[in-house]
């Protein structure tokens, strides 16, 4: 999967340690458009690369003008992507990644008082929003939706994210 993170030159100029990150991608490139230089981090094997793409987020945090884009798409909240891949990073040190990813889902279900009625999900950033998802006849499929949603909290792209294709 392809993600690529550009910053702007004069913001990594006093930043040695994120130009350090930088240099560390797979691939990096300095470009320049009308808009001015930046360097760019190009990640071809994400989310295999998770931990220097979650140093680098945490190094260019108060940066403005970071922009990020996943498949082809531009990452629209860096604070959801970046919560989205530390829970991953995380899932990658627990026991199993299924187990970890339900007990997260489960925590979120249990702060909320979620309605007494099967999750839809094992994903704790779908199923924070899941209550809103509409099972009315003639509304998209429930596997439509919940991408959708898993999309608007950036964890989409998750290994872990499954989502049958099932009407549920």
């Amino acid at each position: 999967m392809h993600l690529s993170i550009a910053i702007p030159e004069v913001q990594v100029v006093d930043a040695p340690t994120l130009l350090k990150l930088i240099r560390m991608g797979p691939v990096c490139d300095a470009e320049a458009d009308e808009k001015g230089a930046e360097y760019v981090a190009y990640f071809e094997d994400f989310p295999m690369s998770v931990g220097i793409v979650a140093r680098m987020i945490e190094e260019a945090w108060d940066l403005r003008d970071v922009h990020s884009t996943l498949k082809g798409r531009l990452v629209v909240s860096r604070i959801n992507f970046y919560t989205a891949l530390r829970c991953y990073q995380e899932s990658l040190s627990a026991r199993g990644a299924k187990a970890y990813c339900l007990e997260q889902a489960e925590k979120v279900c249990a702060d909320r008082g979620c309605p007494e009625r099967p999750c839809l999900s094992h994903c704790r950033f779908i199923c924070s929003r899941c209550v809103g998802l509409s099972r009315d006849q003639g509304s998209p499929p429930m596997a439509s939706q919940l991408r959708e949603v898993a999309r608007r909290a950036e964890a989409d792209w998750c290994p872990n994210l499954h989502i049958t294709e099932v009407d549920v």
